[in-house]
């Protein structure tokens, strides 16, 4: 699709929700990552994740592990209504702070078939050239055969960058970056920049966490990045808990985060 370089952003679920506990918003930093984006000087497309408006539903109801059950299709509908709830929650937000958004339904514009996820993103490129931010969110995927499963945004991410042309993307997570361990068994250190060769090698240090995910641990998310970084000129992995560090990022200042560098990039 020939759109005007754009900036994709990926608001983790953690950032935006209380993800151990159900349907609970973090609203404080939501309305300030919102008041970040007001002035963002680009073409984006803001992808949410899910938190506790859908992870906890999923887990209760196996919808990861496709259809095995009729009480299955009670947590199916629900997680839809939910994170429509949630991508309102963002969408209203942002419109309050000036930004033009509107929100897209991940599971009206995608399907599954032969192990292919299809995607009709038409209306979401529309969007963008008429000056709109889309908003999108990890959702139930309708699947051919085994009837449905949890599509993520990330992967929702990893497609967007084969269709559209994306300068770089910024997952907003619940950590400063990428670390890795040293010497010191109980330290670590902060990756500050990465090629893309250097996260091939990468092991990420194991996360401990005791609240449900069903879409993956962090090895999962880099092994993610690692496809994105095929397309885009950088990934940047940054604290969403400190919504002031976008605009250190809008204006390609230094800040604490974790930046890797695409595989074709000219940056050094």
């Amino acid at each position: 699709m020939n759109c005007t370089s754009i900036d994709i952003i990926k608001i983790g679920g953690s950032v935006v929700t209380d993800k151990s506990s159900y349907l609970k918003v973090r609203k404080e930093n939501l309305i300030k990552i919102c008041k970040q984006l007001e002035n963002w000087n680009k073409p984006l497309i803001v992808v949410h994740g899910a938190g506790s408006f859908g992870h906890i539903v999923a887990e209760k109801h196996s919808i990861q592990t496709g259809f095995k059950d009729i009480v299955q299709l009670n947590g199916i509908v629900k997680i839809r209504q939910d994170m429509s709830s949630l991508t309102q929650e963002v969408v209203s937000c942002l419109i309050e702070n000036d930004v033009k958004a509107m929100g897209f339904q991940t599971s009206a514009l995608a399907y599954s078939k032969d192990n292919e996820v299809l995607y009709f993103l038409k209306p979401v490129e529309k969007a963008l050239s008429l000056g709109i931010c889309p908003i999108l969110s990890g959702d139930v995927l309708f699947v051919e055969k085994e009837g449905f499963t949890i599509h993520s945004g990330d992967s929702i991410i990893n497609n967007l960058v084969k269709n559209f042309s994306v300068n770089q993307v910024i997952f907003l997570t619940d950590v400063d970056g990428l670390f890795e361990k040293t010497e010191d068994e109980n330290a670590r250190k902060l990756v500050r920049k990465l090629s893309y060769q250097d996260l091939v090698k990468f092991q990420a240090e194991k996360m401990k966490n005791d609240v449900i995910d069903v879409t993956g641990s962090m090895q999962g998310k880099i092994e993610e990045i690692s496809k994105l970084l095929k397309h885009v000129e950088k990934v940047v992995i940054l604290n969403g808990l400190f919504p002031k560090r976008l605009r250190f990022i809008l204006n390609n200042e230094d800040v604490v985060s974790t930046t890797i560098l695409g595989e074709k990039s000219t940056q050094r």
